[in-house]
């Protein structure tokens, strides 16, 4: 049964953003993306927002924590690559 299932939640900072995607005229309008970096509506209570990520989330990390993220990272983008197939 279909109505029964759980509606998929988006994220909050996701549909902020696609409230500033709407506000500029939708997807449909070219150049919405570059009219929300260019708002000047700071009266706006999710200005700081308008870009699709928390202005006030902040990470402290170490340098031990950033390298090993770095270690991480270049780990899975080597693994993505060997599993490209070749033309």
């Amino acid at each position: 049964m279909e109505r029964h299932k759980p509606k998929k939640q988006k994220q909050p900072i996701k549909a902020i953003r696609e409230m500033c995607i709407e506000c500029m005229g939708g997807r449909d309008s070219e150049g919405y993306a570059k009219r929300i970096n260019e708002c000047v509506s700071p009266d706006c209570a999710i200005f700081a927002f308008r870009s699709g990520k928390n202005p006030f989330h902040t990470q402290n990390l170490t340098d031990g924590q950033r390298l090993e993220r770095a270690n991480r990272l270049s780990k899975a983008i080597s693994h993505d690559k060997r599993t490209e197939k070749v033309a």
